[in-house]
């Protein structure tokens, strides 16, 4: 995937999660999932609000690779990604880059397999944390076999 355009395409969720995450946990009301895969990108899977650029969290894929790059921003610099999925908790290693107007872009690799990614796949439940903040990004039942398609593409 073009870094410029993943950049370009979570600068907005700067905004929204500066705003939303102040110490406190937060459910995001009229997100989703959504589910794009071309041959020259492959398999992105993102949350956010419906036809916008406004997304919280993206996961991209080349098709049978078994690794998944995961995309997110904060207002401050962070060394991690950290994801929580029912019991299974983990803080992906992050690049920080500095977003186009406030905050960072953070970008992580893990394995499609990773257990708190594994337990997405099958739970439809993830949230996204920033230090004492937190972001619920469950799916609704229209997001599930969204989730399903993108893992099975990206399992190698």
């Amino acid at each position: 995937m073009n870094r410029i355009a993943a950049i370009t395409a979570l600068t907005a969720s700067v905004l929204l999660l500066g705003s939303c995450m102040h110490g406190q946990a937060y459910v995001a009301g009229d997100m989703g999932w959504s589910l794009h895969e071309t041959p020259e990108e492959g398999a992105k899977l993102a949350y956010g609000a419906p036809n916008s650029d406004n997304v919280a969290l993206m996961m991209t894929c080349q098709p049978a690779s078994g690794a998944v790059l995961v995309s997110t921003n904060a207002m401050q610099p962070a060394v991690a990604i950290v994801l929580k999925s029912g019991r299974t908790e983990t803080a992906l290693p992050a690049t920080a880059m500095p977003s186009m107007g406030e905050g960072h872009f953070l970008e992580a690799g893990a394995r499609a397999n990773d257990p708190v990614l594994a337990s997405f796949a099958r739970t439809g439940d993830i949230t996204l944390m920033q230090g004492k903040d937190s972001m619920t990004l469950a799916a609704r039942a229209g997001d599930r076999p969204r989730i399903s398609r993108f893992f099975a593409a990206c399992k190698a």
